[in-house]
């Protein structure tokens, strides 16, 4: 059985693959501006995350799981693959918070939309994206130590079936991007100037929660600094920073950021709203 280790960006300890070469190209397609190499096996002993070929599938084995996971598709096993990564990035950067958000870039910093149950979150990015905003995240946010949103480096990904309300404009554009995709996700293969690489930075301008209504009348309300503050400590899921210091960033976070609270029937009319309300004056 062929082992390989590869080291990832800021990531000290590598990655093993046991019998699964193939697995290294398929996380690398659903990333953008990373950069990974062959590591020395007798250089890092213990690495951080191990995936294995079995007859089940791609079993993933880390020191953040009490068992191991297995995924009989690569694309699925390369995107859960993610979560352990981003767990063992922020470990390795103690700095770091890791908010589960997404994030555009309207022109003059990030709004993010942090992740409420079946919101649309990741479908908004990709409707956002095709009226000409850049995405910095449609899952995962990384805030460093001056509050900037950073890039994951994470190509979008929109579960299938893909919504019936999306438009033709949507399947249009998703169709121009199609890139790795399973029977349950679609990564789409932005084009220049639509997604923010791996370790780029931005002011976050605004938050904004998002309530997803079929019947829903059009509507972006005032939030207050106590329940974005909440829905954001919620999200956040690094562990490295101490309670209070990441209270404190957080706080400090949600009140100078604009507070909103989107009512929204469907992911294209929210996107035009959203790019007509946020984008700045030229």
């Amino acid at each position: 059985m062929n082992n390989v280790q590869i080291a990832f960006d800021d990531m000290k300890s590598p990655v093993a693959f046991r019998g699964c070469d193939e697995m290294a190209p398929a996380i690398g397609s659903i990333l953008q501006g990373w950069s990974f190499h062959k590591a020395r096996a007798a250089d890092h002993p213990s690495p951080a995350i191990t995936i294995s070929r079995t007859p089940s599938g791609y079993a993933r084995e880390s020191e953040w799981l009490s068992e191991p996971v297995v995924y009989p598709n690569i694309i699925n096993a390369a995107c859960d693959f993610l979560v352990d990564a981003f767990k063992c990035y922020v470990a390795n950067n103690p700095s770091l918070l890791c908010l589960h958000t997404a994030a555009v870039d309207f022109g003059d910093g990030l709004y993010l939309f942090p992740s409420t149950y079946n919101a649309g979150k990741s479908t908004l990015c990709v409707h956002l994206a095709s009226l000409g905003m850049k995405v910095y995240a449609d899952d995962v946010l990384y805030l460093n130590g001056d509050s900037r949103g950073m890039a994951p480096g994470v190509l979008p990904r929109l579960r299938l079936p893909l919504p019936g309300d999306c438009g033709d404009a949507f399947h249009t554009f998703v169709g121009k991007r199609q890139g790795p995709k399973s029977s349950r996700f679609l990564y789409l293969k932005m084009r220049a100037g639509e997604l923010a690489s791996y370790g780029e930075t931005a002011p976050i301008k605004g938050i904004i929660e998002l309530c997803r209504d079929p019947v829903a009348r059009m509507e972006m309300l005032p939030a207050t600094t106590g329940d974005i503050l909440k829905r954001t400590i919620l999200q956040n899921f690094a562990q490295a920073v101490p309670a209070l210091e990441t209270l404190d960033r957080l706080h400090g976070l949600c009140e100078k950021a604009k507070r909103y609270t989107l009512h929204y029937p469907d992911g294209a009319r929210a996107a035009r709203f959203l790019v007509e309300a946020l984008k700045p004056c030229p």
